[in-house]
């Protein structure tokens, strides 16, 4: 996984990223495991943000 630096917040962010909407789409109880799949890859930018998706 490639990763950057976010703007000069010092934060390092993975380049490929997740978009949280999905996480809608599954039972409860498997959305642990959705997040745990995505670290173990090594993607660690999850966007969460209540506007994603929304244009």
């Amino acid at each position: 996984m490639q990763y950057v630096t976010l703007g000069k917040t010092g934060l390092c962010v993975s380049r490929v990223g997740f978009g949280g909407i999905p996480i809608q789409r599954i039972e409860k109880d498997e959305a642990p495991a959705l997040i745990e799949a995505l670290v173990e890859n090594g993607i660690n930018y999850i966007d969460t943000a209540p506007v994603y998706g929304t244009g």
